[in-house]
C-alpha cells in the first residue's frame, strides 16, 4: 500500500459508506477511485482492456466528467493502458490527485451527487 492508498484509505473510510452511493460529490469520487484501484490490485482489471471494461470504465467516466484537468489527464493516460507497471504508476499518481483534490474542495463534502454506475454502457462495457 502507498502513502497515496493510505490517504485515499482514510478519506475512503471517512466519506464512502460501507454499500451504495455516497451521499457526496467528495465521497463518490473517492468510490470511483476505490473501484478502480481495488479491481486492480485485487483482479488485475484494468479501464478500456478486457474485463475491465465491465469493471473500472463507468468509474473512470465519473472521474473524467466530476474530477479537475489533473484527474481526467491521468484516467485518460490509464484507458487501455496495458503495461503493468505503468499501469500502476499511474494508478498511484491518479490517487495522489484524487486525494489532494478532494481535500483542496471542502465544498465537495456537501455538494450532491449521482452514482458512478450510470456511467456504464452495455454496448461499449463489455469484455471483447
Amino acid at each position: 500500500m502507498t502513502e497515496n492508498d493510505k490517504k485515499l484509505e482514510a478519506l475512503f473510510n471517512e466519506l464512502v459508506p460501507r454499500i451504495g452511493k455516497a451521499d457526496s460529490l467528495a465521497g463518490e469520487i473517492l468510490r470511483a477511485a476505490g473501484r478502480i484501484g481495488y479491481r486492480w490490485s485485487n483482479d488485475g482489471d484494468q479501464i478500456g482492456i478486457g474485463y475491465g471494461k465491465e469493471t473500472c470504465n463507468a468509474a473512470a467516466r465519473f472521474l473524467l466528467i466530476y474530477g479537475n484537468k489533473d484527474i481526467q489527464v491521468l484516467v485518460t493516460a490509464l484507458w487501455g493502458l496495458s503495461d503493468y507497471r505503468k499501469y500502476s504508476a499511474v494508478l498511484d499518481q491518479l490517487v495522489g490527485k484524487i486525494v489532494d483534490y478532494v481535500n483542496d474542495r471542502p465544498e465537495l463534502r456537501t455538494m450532491p451527487t449521482e452514482d458512478m454506475f450510470v456511467y456504464f454502457f452495455r454496448e461499449y462495457d463489455v469484455e471483447d
